[in-house]
């Protein structure tokens, strides 16, 4: 069915943004970096579901955002030196692809009932 097909769509490119710009990312940083960059993901959510859909987002899960985000940059630095480099800045827009995947879930499960549909079709 059309709804299907519309949410597998966006849901397949998000899931594809976030592989392919890790992918890209890997070829100029350390697979540690990207692997600790990726998971910004986690703390771009309440961001993203602040910013672009205006959810109301608690202080304990700003809090709790903030604190990851804080240990995620103590985890990333091997040593050398705090700034981004390119492949760090394609693992970044890899992280926040992911975060969108997540965030819009929730909307694709909603709208299509039937969950094999919807993975079938983002695939």
């Amino acid at each position: 069915d059309v709804l299907s097909w519309r949410w597998g769509l966006e849901m397949g490119t998000w899931m594809f943004l976030g592989y392919a710009f890790q992918a890209i990312g890997l070829e100029y940083t350390t697979a540690q970096r990207s692997g600790f960059l990726l998971y910004l993901n986690v703390k771009f959510v309440p961001f993203f579901a602040r910013i672009l859909f205006g959810k109301k987002i608690s202080l304990s899960t700003w809090g709790s955002a903030f604190a990851a985000l804080v240990g995620t940059a103590l985890l990333s630095y091997d040593g050398t030196s705090m700034v981004l480099n390119l492949g760090d800045l394609w693992s970044v827009a890899a992280a926040a692809a992911s975060a969108m995947f997540i965030l819009r879930l929730e909307s694709a499960t909603t709208a299509v009932k039937d969950s094999a549909k919807l993975n079938a079709t983002s695939l």
